[in-house]
């Protein structure tokens, strides 16, 4: 039973991440397609070559799973899936409290030098991300999806751009109407709000399982299904 709950958080993870990681700006107007790379690193399997690496990580760490699902997810939430959290400087996205304890920059690294050795100067370090949280949410039971690619990534990474994040002190009525701004649903909050290594979901914010304030019957009871897994899963 905890191996099939594990497997069913994973792919509704996988899901989310599917419709949220289009928010990204594309190469030079031309928008997300699947297979972007195809073609333009000669014969090279871009995705392969991402996926074999983080596959090696992942052996080695399963708790990478997790921590890139949240590299994603606070990337995205800000400006789009550009991988501004990945630049460095004095007040960069990387400095700010929520971003403190974001793990996995070495799982890009390693990827990112992968593919750059086979095909230098051509793909973004936002698809890479992107693609590496796929393969993790894969490995971790939650099945292989196609992921569209084609992201630019961004220039511009602020500390005080993360304030969008939803806070550790939000209610799940707050935390609501902030993942609603971003088109996600309250169903998607709970998934990525989930409180476990257990489930794959990092702990982002402090939603306790023990104070369900919201009169919502059907998002209770979508609640009380994960907390009953993380409890006892």
């Amino acid at each position: 039973m905890a191996m099939a709950n594990t497997k069913s958080v994973a792919l509704a993870i996988g899901f989310i991440f599917l419709n949220f990681a289009g928010q990204c700006y594309g190469y030079y107007g031309y928008g997300l397609q699947y297979g972007f790379y195809n073609g333009k690193c000669r014969t090279s399997d871009v995705e392969a070559i991402v996926r074999n690496t983080v596959y090696y990580k992942f052996l080695k760490d399963r708790s990478i799973a997790p921590a890139l699902i949240r590299m994603q997810f606070h990337d995205c939430f800000v400006n789009g899936c550009d991988a501004s959290i990945l630049l460095d400087g004095p007040n960069s996205e990387k400095t700010a409290p929520p971003n403190l304890s974001v793990r996995g920059f070495d799982v890009i690294d390693a990827a990112k030098a992968a593919v750059e050795s086979v095909c230098p100067g051509v793909v973004s370090c936002a698809d890479i991300i992107v693609m590496a949280t796929r393969d993790v949410i894969s490995f971790s039971g939650g099945g292989r999806y196609s992921v569209q690619t084609g992201r630019r990534d961004g220039l511009v990474s602020l500390a005080q751009n993360t304030i969008i994040l939803p806070s550790p002190t939000s209610s799940v009525s707050s935390a609501i109407r902030t993942f609603a701004l971003k088109g996600l649903t309250a169903t998607d909050m709970i998934y990525l709000l989930g409180k476990s290594p257990k489930v794959l979901i990092p702990y982002i914010t402090n939603v306790h399982c023990n104070k369900h304030n919201t009169k919502n019957i059907g998002l209770l009871l979508k609640y009380k299904a994960v907390c009953e897994y993380i409890n006892h899963g």
